[in-house]
């Protein structure tokens, strides 16, 4: 009887055994948590990988990828973790179903749609991380209920609205990030509930309105994320009681007033802080000087004013400062300059763009062996550039653009081997480029455009086998372009323009076939002819060899520069037509060949160019009629004027249309002939005139001469007979007129030497007198 007592007492403890012991037998789904996970799968639309492909009967789903269930708890599942498996659908509000789930972690995927509300019934939930998806919809209220919640991540979604009440309810919350969503309003002055926050994330976003005062409360807060939102107002100076601050960024709001100096005090913890993009104003505190652990400053782009205090050196750890684009000014040596050579860790200097003028101190060459990025563009730097530069030798980026150094450029800047960009452009720096520029065998830009240097341009940086970018514009530099820059093959962006380089374009510009952005040589005094090795520039984007002096033909090579969208080839003195394999080039936007001596017609493809945004071929001897069919579509400001026989075109080309062209030579030919004719008209009239006046005289010489002879023959008398001889017996022949009175003959003389005239009256006139009749 007690024997069987003690096996009815065994059989319910071996079933309860038997109930804990992992099953041997076949797989049946049939638990409230395997079949929440099917569901789970079934919202999946996408699994590009196959990660869930084991999801199924044949597998007990505690095997499933991605799921771990209780040590104890049999068919009980406790984490889902499914992390950047491109997995795309919707959340399974069955999730839910998973009572004693402790994590659940989905980031890196691309699931949509809202979150489940019925989330917040996962009482047990401690870790929720749905990071990088596309869940939108607005922030549930219903995770408050998700008391055990210590991990909430839901940044970089497109979640939208305000931030619930309800989110303040969540005590043991000590990792809160919302970063990267479309959320709204004002940032809730009941995060100061969770006072167990060590993490608050909420930056890219749209808040607006202040900071909160009450955020001070949150002692055991380590990182404060609000940048790239709308906030104004003050930074609260409540702020310098969280003394766990290890990281505070506020970076891109609207944030102004002065930095408080409490933050300075009492932040002994903050190891990096970012101010960049507000408009605070005021002077940095001097009390920043106590940050002993800070590694990162970045006060940048803001207003801020007066010196910077030389209490900055005494950041022993600083690593990384940025100050500029603000109003700072210096004294004349720059003094922080050296207080900050005792920053034995600062890596990187950025100080442009403020307002410091003064001379750089010897000491700059004193600054930290890690310095390897230091910027002072865009000040009012004067002076030389001391030589000690050259000890600064972990240099990579160097940056003194625009200011005023003059001067001679170091040759110390030799030493610094591994320097990858200098730039020295926009200053006033004086003589010769140094040959020891070419031993920086890291360089891979060298900017020093914009000065007054002079000299040729050394060969030796032909030794830069790194070399990408070279800019020397802008200089009084002469002699010929050294063939030996040809070394620099990687050669990505050339220019040498507005010089005073001659002689001929070198044959070897064609081995620079990875310049992929432009090549300038504009405005020199370079000639002779494009070479056909130009073509060689496959990848070149644009080609400027303007304002020179070369001749010849347009080298229809040209037109395997395929990637090529700018070319000026303008004011020089190209002759021969525009070459036909322009038209390869299928990206050209922009042709300019203005002022040469082209001949012949306009292309028709030119017209037809859809790309083509804008063209000048104005001022050459195109001759022809421009057609006008070309589409046109993206011309802004083309010009075809000065080409005396060029008609045709649209009224954008500003040409005549060749009717009136035509018209207009037809009354230029008319006219040419009317002035042909009034100039003969006008010379016979000349002639005729000389011919008269000439006459006129003949005849008064003659007239005096034969009124002497009438004289001289004045009172001798003629017999009747002489005078029928001296004129034939009056005959016809010596007939010189007749009128009312009577006739007049001319009457020959003196064996024939002279004639006198005779005039014989009518017979009711007649009347004689002795030797001669007289009327």
């Amino acid at each position: 009887m007690a024997h069987n007592q003690n096996c009815n007492m065994a059989v319910p403890v071996f079933c309860l055994i038997f109930f804990l012991m992992p099953g041997a037998s076949a797989f049946v789904c049939n638990f409230t948590d395997c079949e929440a996970l099917l569901k789970f799968k079934g919202g999946i639309t996408s699994d590009p990988k196959g990660y869930v492909q084991d999801w199924n009967e044949a597998n007990p789903f505690c095997n499933w990828t991605g799921i771990t269930c209780h040590q104890y708890l049999q068919n009980r599942v406790i984490d889902l973790e499914i992390i950047e498996m491109r997995l795309e659908g919707s959340m399974s509000p069955f999730l839910s179903n998973l009572s004693l789930l402790t994590k659940l972690s989905l980031q890196g995927n691309n699931f949509r749609g809202e979150i489940p509300t019925t989330l917040g019934a996962l009482s047990q939930l401690e870790y929720l991380n749905m990071k990088e998806n596309k869940l939108s919809g607005a922030f549930p209220a219903s995770l408050h209920g998700c008391q055990s919640l210590k991990f909430l991540d839901l940044s970089v979604n497109n979640l939208s609205g305000v931030i619930p009440e309800e989110l303040g309810w969540m005590k043991k919350l000590s990792f809160l990030a919302l970063s990267v969503n479309n959320l709204t309003g004002v940032i809730p002055a009941f995060l100061s509930n969770l006072t167990e926050l060590t993490q608050l994330e909420r930056a890219v976003n749209y808040f607006t309105g202040q900071i909160p005062v009450e955020l001070g409360v949150l002692s055991r807060l380590e990182t404060l994320f609000l940048h790239l939102n709308f906030l104004e107002g003050t930074i609260p100076a409540s702020l310098s009681n969280c003394t766990a601050l290890r990281e505070i960024s506020l970076i891109e709001n609207l944030l102004s007033g002065e930095i408080p100096s409490e933050m300075g005090n009492k932040l002994q913890n903050l190891q990096k802080l970012y101010f960049l993009n507000n408009n605070i104003s005021g002077r940095i505190p001097v009390t920043f000087s106590n940050l002993s652990q800070i590694t990162l400053l970045d006060l940048s782009v803001n207003y801020l004013e007066g010196e910077v205090p030389e209490e900055l050196g005494k950041l022993k750890n600083l690593e990384i400062l940025y100050l500029h684009s603000n109003n700072l000014v210096s004294n004349s040596s720059l003094s922080f300059l050296t207080a900050l050579t005792n920053c034995s860790f600062l890596k990187k200097l950025h100080l442009g763009s403020c307002l410091f003028s003064g001379s750089l101190p010897a000491s700059i060459g004193n600054l930290s062996k890690d310095l390897y990025y230091s910027n002072l563009l865009n000040n009012r730097i004067r002076g030389e550039i001391p030589d000690s530069i050259g000890n600064l030798s972990g240099l990579v980026n160097l940056q003194l653009w625009y200011n005023h150094l003059d001067g001679t450029i170091p040759a110390t800047f030799g030493k610094l081997k591994l320097l990858q960009r200098l730039y020295l452009g926009r200053n006033k720096l004086q003589g010769s480029i140094p040959d020891e520029m070419g031993q920086k065998e890291n360089l891979g830009l060298l900017d020093l455009g914009n000065n007054s240097l002079t000299g040729s341009i050394p060969c030796s940086l032909g030794n830069l086998s790194q070399l990408r970018y070279l800019y020397l514009s802008r200089n009084s530099l002469s002699g010929n372009i050294p063939i030996k820059l040809s070394q620099c093959s990687l050669m990505m962006q050339l220019d040498l323009s507005f010089n005073n380089l001659q002689g001929p374009l070198p044959p070897e510009i064609g081995v620079f076939s990875n310049l992929g952005l432009s090549v300038n040589l504009s405005n020199n005094n370079l000639d002779g002819e494009i070479p056909a090795t130009i073509g060689n520039l496959v990848s070149v984007q644009a080609i400027d060899l303007s304002v020179n002096r070369f001749s010849g033909i347009i080298p229809s090579s040209v037109g395997s520069c395929t990637a090529l969208e700018y070319l000026n080839l303008s004011k020089n003195m190209i002759q021969g037509t525009i070459p036909e394999s322009l038209k390869q080039i299928a990206y050209l936007k922009a042709l300019d060949l203005a002022f040469n001596q082209l001949t012949g017609s306009v292309p028709i493809w030119l017209a037809n160019d859809s790309v083509m945004k804008n063209f000048n071929l104005s001022y050459n001897r195109l001759t022809g009629e421009f057609s006008s069919m070309g589409r046109f579509k993206n011309l802004s400001g083309s010009t075809l004027i000065g080409n005396a026989g060029l008609c045709g075109g649209s009224a954008l080309m500003r040409l005549q249309p060749c009717a009136v062209q035509k018209k207009r030579r037809k009354l230029w030919k008319w006219t040419y002939y009317l002035l042909a004719i009034t100039a003969s008209c006008f010379l016979l009239l000349l002639v005729y005139v000389g011919v008269r006046v000439r006459q006129f005289f003949k005849k008064k010489t003659d007239a005096t001469s034969e009124e002497a002879i009438l004289m001289a023959f004045r009172g001798r008398n003629f017999t009747q007979r002489e005078l029928e001889i001296a004129t034939d017996g009056f005959s016809d022949a010596n007939l010189l007129g007749r009128g009312s009175f009577g006739s007049v003959y001319k009457a020959w003389i003196d064996d024939r030497i002279s004639f006198v005239a005779v005039k014989v009256l009518n017979e009711d006139s007649r009347r004689c007198y002795p030797g001669i009749w007289f009327k």
